[in-house]
């Protein structure tokens, strides 16, 4: 399987401890995050694409350590890495909506522009202040 870098599934994972098969991926998943948030935020172009491909292989893997981790985890360093995992998500969401709504914007701007120069001014406030006759 090919994979970027970053969210390459390994083949020898199943040799790995369960805990720390979870840790990597949880870090991996976080790192991933918050590059995509750091993209966004430095105002480049950015692959939502790719980036979303890498989300996506992260989902997976951590969706297959999951039945392993059944009962509630009692262990610290994996705790905190969740938490970690979950600050992200909150930053890479807050950054996420910023743009969605700028790109709103944007495009609610255009329209206006495109619809007031394919209208034939008949009802603008300033034909009717020239005095237009209809």
């Amino acid at each position: 399987m090919n994979h970027p870098p970053g969210g390459r599934i390994d083949e020898n994972d199943s040799a790995e401890p369960p805990r720390d098969g979870l840790l990597r991926v949880i870090r991996r998943t976080q790192a991933t995050i918050d590059e995509e948030t750091a993209a966004l935020s430095s105002g480049g172009r950015i692959d939502h694409g790719e980036f979303r491909h890498r989300k996506d292989l992260c989902l997976l893997e951590l969706s297959r350590r999951a039945p392993a981790f059944v009962r509630p985890l009692r262990d610290a360093e994996v705790i905190a890495a969740l938490r970690d995992l979950k600050d992200a998500i909150i930053r890479n969401q807050k950054t996420l909506r910023c743009h969605v709504n700028a790109a709103r914007q944007v495009s609610a701007i255009i329209m206006k522009a495109i619809a007031e120069e394919e209208s034939d001014r008949t009802y603008s406030a300033a034909a009717s202040r020239r005095g237009a006759v209809y």
